[in-house]
């Protein structure tokens, strides 16, 4: 016998911005925000680096190495230093704290994502499994 039960595991983050480097900072804090159970600790910096195949792609890639960072290191967001933005890559300064982390955000996904400007305004949509 089986049985299929429906199972809620997909949240979606949706920003609106003027800029789409204010797009990837605002959905960097806002992951921070979802996960973070406090920080412990003096500040950290990581240096990241992301190329994509277009901005969608770069969205979920710059997501997935805060989870990865997040996951395998305890390290929480506080704020994104010299974010540039060029075409599809990015590099920024991530500045942080070690601390616990839930809900465990497993993967950004490709699910109905959305990074456009429409009307003067970047607008970003992706989901997150949880």
């Amino acid at each position: 016998m089986h049985e299929w039960r429906s199972h809620t595991a997909e949240i979606e983050l949706a920003v609106d911005a003027d800029t789409p480097e204010q797009v990837l900072a605002e959905a960097a804090q806002a992951l921070a925000e979802l996960i973070s159970l406090g920080r412990e600790g003096e500040p950290q910096n990581r240096h990241v680096a992301i190329d994509a195949v277009d901005l969608g792609a770069l969205l979920v890639e710059w997501l997935e190495e805060l989870i990865f960072l997040a996951d395998t290191e305890g390290f929480v967001l506080e704020r994104v230093d010299d974010l540039d933005l060029r075409d599809t890559s990015l590099t920024a300064t991530l500045v942080g704290r070690s601390g616990p982390i839930e809900p465990l955000v497993k993967a950004a996904t490709y699910h109905g994502l959305r990074f456009a400007r429409d009307d003067g305004v970047w607008q970003a949509r992706v989901v997150l499994d949880v």
